[in-house]
C-alpha cells in the first residue's frame, strides 16, 4: 500500500486564485519525491496539506494506517532543553530512558548498572552517536551542542528542526527548503542522507540536491499537478520532449485547419464560377445552380470536418533571454580588482588572512566556504564597508562597484519595482527575464514575496551602470527558473563579478574555474 495517496485535490486561499486543482498522485515507500515549480504556485501549501496542517478545498487524502510522519517547514522548530537534548528528544522513548539514567546516577547509584544495560539494549548509546553525527553533518560545532534551544538564531533553529526530523523514525519525511542556511559541506552531507533513504517529499530550489536525491518529480505549473518518473534530470528531459511534442501537435493541427480552409475556399470560388452557364451555352440555369450547390456543399463539409477534431490549445511558450545591451556599463582598466595579503578578524574569532587575488576585467570570482568563514565580511571589506586588519584592496581605473546584499534588505517597501529600477526598456526587459510578473511591477514591494524583492534588487543593480558586481548569495529566495534566468543574464553582463554562493549549480555556471575557498580557522 502507498504511504500516502491523494485524489482530486484542489486548494485556494480566500480572496486568491486557485493554486492547483485535481491533483492525483501517490507516494510510495521507495519515493524521494521532489515538488518543483515557480514561486507562489503552491509547493509549500501542498506540503502542508500532506502534513495535515491545511485542509484542501476539494479532494481526498489517505494515509497508510500507522504512518509515522515528520514535517519541517522553513522556520524549523528547536524543541526544548539544550540543542543536543532537543535533537535526541525526537526519539521520545529513548529520551525518557536517558532522563531516567541521569536520575539514577543522581538518586540511586546502586541501580545504575541495570539502567545502563536497559538503555544500551534499547539503542540509547547508538542514538547518541547518531545525534552527534547529525549535528556535525548539519554544521553545528561541538561547542554549540549544549546551547539552550531557546537561544538559537533563526538559521540555527531551521537546521535544528531538520536535525530532529532526520533523527526520528518517521516513515515519511516532508521537507520544505531543507538546504536553507546550510553551507556547501552540510548540503553535501544532507544529499548523502536523503540519497540513502526513501519515504521523503522535498520542496527545494537547490538543483544539485534535486539531481542527487530525487527519484521522482511532482511539478506544479499553472494550476496543474503532474508526476514524472525518474530523477530531476530525467524530468527536465521529459518536460522538454513534452513541450516539443505539444508544439508539434499544435502546429500540425493548425496546418490541417489551414489546409482544409484553403480547400474549402477553393471550392467556394469554384461554386461561384459554375453557378452561371458559360457564354454561348443555351441550357437550363437550374443545372448549373444544382452543380454549384454541390460544390458549395463540399466546401461546407470541408470546413465542418476541420472543426470536428479535438481542440488543441496553443502550448505555453517560455520566452528566451533576449540579447541584452548593457550600454551604460563603461569599460574599466585591464585589472578590475587587486587584493593583496588581506586579513580580518574579530576579538576571539579570526576569519581570513593572506588573501591575494588579481581580477582582470570581465573575470568572475566565486567566494566559497562554510558558514562562519567570513564570506560576507570579505565582500564588505572589499567595498570599504568594514576595515581590513591588514592588506590592501585596489580598484582598477574607471571601476564602479555595485553591491547586492543578502535578502534585499535596503529596498523601499512602499515603492514599486518600476519606481526602484526605472521604467526604461532595459529595466522592464530584465524584470521580465527574472520572471517578475507584469501585474506585479506596479505594486508596492510590501505586497511582494521575498523572491520577488530579491529579483527587483538584482535588476536595480544591473541597471545601475556598475562595472563590478559584488553579489552576496544572489540566488537566495529565487525559484529554479529565476536562478537559470539570472545565470543567462549574467553571462551577457560585460563587467566583472565577485560573488558568494552556496548554490553549487550557480557557481558551476558562473565561475567554474575561479573559486576562492575560505575555511573556518581555529579560535584564538
Amino acid at each position: 500500500m502507498s504511504l500516502l495517496s491523494v485524489s482530486g485535490l484542489s486548494f485556494r486561499y480566500p480572496s486568491t486564485v486557485e493554486l492547483f486543482r485535481d491533483a492525483t498522485f501517490a507516494i510510495e515507500a521507495d519515493d524521494c519525491l521532489a515538488i518543483v515549480g515557480g514561486n507562489g504556485v503552491g509547493k509549500s501549501t501542498l506540503l502542508r496539506i500532506l502534513a495535515g496542517e491545511l485542509e484542501p478545498a476539494n479532494g481526498t487524502l489517505a494515509r497508510r494506517k500507522g504512518l509515522r510522519l515528520a514535517y519541517v517547514d522553513q522556520q524549523g522548530s528547536a524543541g526544548a532543553g539544550t540543542l543536543f537534548d532537543s535533537i535526541f528528544g525526537a526519539r521520545p522513548q529513548l529520551a525518557r530512558l536517558r532522563a531516567r539514567l541521569a536520575a539514577t546516577v543522581r538518586d540511586a547509584p546502586c541501580d545504575y548498572a541495570e539502567v545502563v544495560n536497559e538503555y544500551d539494549a534499547a539503542g540509547g548509546y547508538a542514538a547518541e552517536a547518531q545525534t552527534e553525527r547529525i549535528l556535525s553533518g548539519l554544521g553545528f560545532a561541538p561547542g554549540e551542542w549544549e546551547m539552550a534551544a531557546s537561544q538559537l538564531s533563526g538559521g540555527q533553529r531551521t537546521r535544528a528542526g531538520l536535525a530532529r526530523a532526520l533523527h526520528t523514525e518517521a516513515d515519511l519525511l516532508l521537507l520544505d527548503e531543507p538546504t536553507n542556511h546550510l553551507d556547501i559541506a552540510a548540503r553535501e552531507w544532507l544529499e548523502e542522507q536523503l540519497a540513502g533513504r526513501r519515504g521523503c517529499v522535498l520542496v527545494s530550489h537547490d538543483r544539485t540536491l534535486l539531481r542527487r536525491a530525487a527519484n521522482r518529480v511532482l511539478e506544479i505549473e499553472r494550476g496543474r499537478v503532474k508526476r514524472f518518473e525518474g530523477g530531476y534530470d530525467e524530468y527536465r528531459a521529459q518536460r522538454v520532449l513534452a513541450e516539443r511534442q505539444a508544439q508539434e501537435n499544435y502546429t500540425a493541427s493548425e496546418r490541417r485547419k489551414a489546409a482544409a480552409e484553403q480547400a474549402a475556399e477553393r471550392r467556394s470560388r469554384l461554386a461561384a464560377q459554375v453557378a452561371a452557364p458559360p457564354p454561348g451555352v443555351r441550357t437550363s440555369r437550374d443545372f448549373y445552380g444544382r452543380k454549384a450547390a454541390k460544390v458549395a456543399r463540399t466546401a461546407r463539409l470541408l470546413r465542418e470536418r476541420a472543426g470536428r477534431g479535438p481542440a488543441i490549445a496553443k502550448p505555453w511558450e517560455e520566452q528566451p533571454i533576449p540579447i541584452l545591451e548593457f550600454a551604460g556599463v563603461r569599460r574599466s582598466g585591464d585589472i578590475a580588482l587587486a587584493i593583496s595579503n588581506l586579513a580580518k578578524s574579530y576579538p576571539g574569532k579570526p576569519l581570513f588572512t593572506g588573501i591575494t587575488v588579481e581580477l582582470e576585467r570581465g573575470a568572475r570570482l566565486a567566494i566559497a566556504g562554510p558558514n562562519g568563514s567570513g564570506k560576507t565580511t570579505l565582500l564588505r571589506v572589499l567595498l570599504g564597508l568594514e576595515p581590513a586588519d591588514a592588506g590592501t584592496v585596489r580598484f582598477g581605473a574607471r571601476v564602479v562597484a555595485g553591491h547586492y546584499a543578502q535578502d534585499a534588505e535596503n529596498l523601499d517597501r512602499a515603492a514599486t519595482a518600476l519606481e526602484i529600477c526605472g521604467s526604461d526598456t532595459l529595466a522592464r526587459t530584465l524584470l521580465a527575464c527574472l520572471k517578475v510578473r507584469p501585474d506585479r511591477v506596479d505594486r508596492p514591494l510590501a505586497e511582494a514575496s521575498e523572491g520577488e524583492r530579491a529579483k527587483v534588487a538584482l535588476v536595480r543593480l544591473l541597471v545601475s551602470q556598475a562595472n563590478l558586481l559584488v553579489l552576496d548569495e544572489p540566488t537566495n529566495h529565487l525559484d529554479i527558473e529565476a536562478q537559470e534566468a539570472l545565470e543567462k543574464t549574467l553571462a551577457q553582463y560585460p563587467g566583472t563579478i565577485v560573488f558568494t554562493s552556496h548554490d553549487r549549480s550557480f557557481v558551476e555556471a558562473i565561475a567554474p574555474e575561479q573559486v576562492l575557498q575560505l575555511d573556518v580557522p581555529e579560535p584564538n
